[in-house]
């Protein structure tokens, strides 16, 4: 392929990219990769590769395509491997690696520090933050997104500062502060759809729907999940869009559709598998455990309660929840309430069903 040919390629994956196209991006960064050994541009290609699949859900790609990027970067550009450090340690993420996906964004970010990037270090701030947030550790999460948020207003705002709004509203959502959840929420969602991004307005709109189900308004919340099941069904997006089938479950069982709360959870639980997400898969089956239990099948809840804290293991907020249910169930109210009393967090369940934040 002549080098004009492979600038156009990658012109071509960064738009499509730029569209949430995901895997027409991967598959055009992917002929751009194949043509351009020994050429600079590899490690671009390879990048964009990595930051697709990750994107797309398929992690192990993602992970080895960020490793070959970073044998292809030129030793000299500290600023691409930075951003490569940093893709790979959200990569670890999704596969369900949160302590060293957040070693590696701290080098990340110290690598930025050097390079006196202040973008960098403001993508390393919410990445860390959300980090922390799916580890379990709250008040660490959301105190790095506090950092992050005003490290992308100093910028100027944009993209940067939507994406720091929708990690705020899911930590305040933790936190089980309904009104912050859902302002920030909110802010993002009017950004999102501002600048046109249909994958941040898809998972603002979960958001936003998630603030409803807490606060009870469980028609909106299930008017918002289905406006992103239609974005995340367009781009094809699995990642993200597991979490929203969560999510409708979860609607579905609080008002006692409990048929269709089962339809969900699968719907969900298959894509979890496909992206290989244990922390998904300990959602599903905490939220089997607990349709049995409101159907008074009592023998199937433990064997479901077993399998959501064997995927529970290195999570800390899902190991909360998997001891609330069982305390829960077993009729120790006050066992479940103190499940989160060094969590950060106000929430404490008091009965079935529970409306997990």
């Amino acid at each position: 392929m002549a080098r004009i040919n492979l600038e156009q390629v990658l012109s071509a994956a960064e738009r499509e990219r730029g569209r949430s196209r995901f895997r027409q991006a991967r598959t055009l960064f992917g002929k751009a990769a194949a043509a351009s050994a020994g050429l600079p541009e590899r490690a671009q290609a390879l990048q964009g590769v990595a930051d697709c699949s990750r994107l797309l859900g398929d992690f192990p790609e993602s992970l080895q395509a960020y490793r070959a990027a970073l044998k292809a970067a030129p030793r000299a550009d500290a600023a691409l491997k930075a951003d490569l450090l940093c893709g790979h340690a959200l990569a670890l993420r999704g596969a369900g690696k949160p302590k060293p996906a957040l070693s590696g964004l701290r080098k990340a970010r110290a690598a930025y520090a050097r390079l006196k990037d202040p973008e960098g270090e403001a993508f390393c701030l919410w990445a860390l933050g959300g980090t922390l947030r799916i580890a379990g550790e709250l008040p660490a999460g959301l105190a790095e997104l506090k950092k992050a948020r005003k490290a992308w207003e100093r910028l100027g705002g944009g993209e940067g500062l939507a994406y720091v709004h929708c990690a705020l509203g899911g930590v305040y959502r933790m936190l089980d502060r309904p009104a912050e959840s859902l302002a920030h929420y909110s802010a993002a969602n009017a950004a999102m759809r501002e600048r046109k991004d249909v994958f941040g307005t898809a998972y603002s709109y979960c958001g936003l729907g998630n603030a409803a189900r807490m606060r009870g308004d469980l028609p909106e919340a299930l008017a918002y999940f289905r406006r992103a099941e239609k974005v995340y069904a367009r781009i094809g997006d699995r990642v993200s869009f597991a979490y929203t089938l969560w999510s409708l479950a979860t609607a579905y069982k609080l008002q006692g559709r409990l048929t269709e709360a089962l339809k969900a959870f699968r719907r969900a639980d298959a894509l979890f598998v496909s992206t290989g997400d244990r922390r998904g898969r300990a959602y599903v089956a905490l939220g089997y455990a607990e349709i049995a239990a409101l159907q008074g099948k009592r023998a199937e809840s433990p064997g479901r309660l077993k399998e959501a804290r064997s995927f529970a293991r290195g999570f800390a907020w899902e190991a909360r929840h998997v001891r609330a249910l069982e305390a829960l169930i077993h009729g120790r109210p006050a066992d479940a309430r103190a499940a989160y009393a060094s969590s950060g967090s106000r929430f404490r369940p008091q009965n079935l069903p529970v409306n997990w934040p």
